[in-house]
């Protein structure tokens, strides 16, 4: 693979280089989440997620930069996610999907980075973890749970997938190997795009049913305002990182929270609302600039909430109404309740994923694991000792880590993964592939780049502070 065709970043002489230098461009961004705010009008989630197929495709095939990748597979999950009962039409397309995992396999073999040859302190629990899950219910799952075509690739995609995810997109993320200079500011300006466009989903969906919601004033229904809520919260801390940068960024953060209030998500309000407090109190530490304009908005949200309490009991009556439905509590403890005999049951492996006994609790839609809606006693249910020991392991060595890494960006990740981690207190979160995903591509980027300490990082709009060259490591070196 020598000739000029397929060669590594920045090389001006590859006649894919003008394509190769636009698809890594903010503009390129933008167009991508603008056609997926398109599709979100016309409902049109299938040509549209053939589309962006097509284009993940190109992208994987002829970009040697595999980050120009992640603008449109965020994109076309915005969308998706909100394509409500649409399984049996997706599920015809699902040999096309071969497509993109076939350029993805070559984008790994031809553009990777030859001398990375070394995994980070993130690999063994992710391995650990990935045994863990195939553990799962040995000696109580019948072999018909097990070896359901649903189970396994749960166990696979939760699993070793990730594992592969990690390995492969190690020897591609690196200072040389993609089109900037400061990843930090790319990545997060794609995690800002992605929020604005569930914001205007949110909004979206109000315009569309404007004569429902006049005739009766309050929170609408959205089947995806959890997957929303949950790409919310992954969201939030980047969108204060980048109003560290340039303050207007400012408005995304409070636009998230309101259309996470709008969405109906009971954990987009709880979880949501604790990640936002700490957030807003963080940033009023580091932005001593800005401090008081957020306090006169933040004070402006608290007398209008104020006055206008009695209305706005009314308008949150669908939310609140589940809070307080005694169906809602007989779920969610019957599902906890059953975890524990589930554990009892099996102390050392669970139950395993697969297991469907608690169905009788809470049916599982089509294609999907009897959840118990909440990572703990997931965790201890579905894996027993065996899991607790494996995820607990992996989690403490997910804060060790980010722990070592005192830049901005990487305590921005941190909040980033506590969000994550909160929203699965009350929903599948960490065990819906999709995120586990992007957490990890979030992982890798703060593990092979090193980012200016975060004292020198907020300080640096200060004209009278130049801003240091960040660190640049030798391709392939871990630190």
């Amino acid at each position: 693979m020598g000739s000029s065709l397929f060669q590594w970043s920045k090389d001006e002489s590859s006649v894919l280089y003008p394509f190769r230098r636009f698809m890594a461009s903010d503009l390129a961004v933008l167009i991508q989440f603008l056609f997926a705010f398109v599709v979100m009008l016309f409902d049109a989630y299938i040509p549209g997620a053939l589309g962006f197929g097509v284009l993940l495709t190109l992208i994987l095939i002829f970009c040697d930069d595999i980050v120009s990748a992640f603008p449109t597979f965020l994109s076309a999950l915005c969308f998706i996610i909100q394509a409500q009962n649409t399984y049996n039409k997706f599920i015809v397309f699902l040999p096309f999907l071969i497509v993109p995992v076939v350029a993805g396999v070559f984008h790994a073999v031809v553009y990777r980075n030859k001398e990375h040859t070394t995994m980070g302190v993130l690999f063994l629990p992710m391995v650990l973890v990935s045994i863990t899950n195939f553990l799962g219910g040995l000696g109580t799952i019948t072999a018909a749970e097990y070896f359901s075509t649903t189970s396994l690739s749960y166990m696979f995609a939760l699993g070793f997938m990730i594992v592969i995810f990690y390995w492969a997109l190690s020897g591609h993320i690196g200072p040389g190997k993609n089109y900037t200079e400061h990843m930090d500011i790319r990545i997060s300006k794609m995690m800002c795009a992605m929020t604005l466009l569930l914001i205007l989903a949110v909004f979206e969906t109000y315009a569309e049913n404007w004569s429902e919601f006049t005739a009766h004033p309050g929170i609408l229904y959205m089947q995806w305002r959890n997957n929303g809520c949950t790409l919310l919260m992954m969201a939030l801390p980047f969108t204060f990182f980048m109003a560290l940068q340039k303050f207007p960024y400012i408005l995304l953060s409070f636009g998230s929270m309101i259309a996470m209030v709008l969405s109906g998500s009971r954990g987009g309000l709880i979880m949501g609302g604790i990640e936002f407090v700490i957030l807003l109190i963080l940033f009023l530490f580091l932005d001593k600039e800005h401090r008081k304009i957020i306090g006169l908005i933040a004070l402006s949200f608290i007398f209008l909430i104020a006055a206008a309490l009695p209305k706005l009991i009314s308008f949150m009556s669908y939310t609140s109404g589940r809070f307080t439905s005694m169906s809602q509590y007989n779920i969610r403890l019957g599902l906890w309740k059953r975890s524990i005999l589930d554990f009892k049951a099996n102390p050392i492996f669970g139950r395993g994923l697969g297991y469907t006994g608690n169905r009788d609790i809470h049916p599982s839609k089509t294609a999907t694991l009897c959840w118990y809606h909440s990572s703990l006693p997931q965790v201890w249910g579905s894996f027993g000792l065996v899991g607790i020991a494996a995820y607990g392991y992996q989690f403490l060595t997910r804060l060790r880590f980010l722990k070592s890494r005192p830049s901005l960006f990487g305590r921005t990740v941190l909040m980033s993964f506590i969000g994550l981690e909160l929203m699965s207190l009350v929903n599948p979160g960490i065990f819906a592939p999709v995120y586990p995903i992007i957490l990890t591509a979030l992982f890798i980027i703060v593990e092979r780049y090193s980012f200016p300490n975060m004292v020198i990082q907020v300080t640096y709009t200060d004209p009278e502070l130049p801003l240091p060259e960040p660190e640049v490591p030798a391709k392939g070196e871990m630190f």
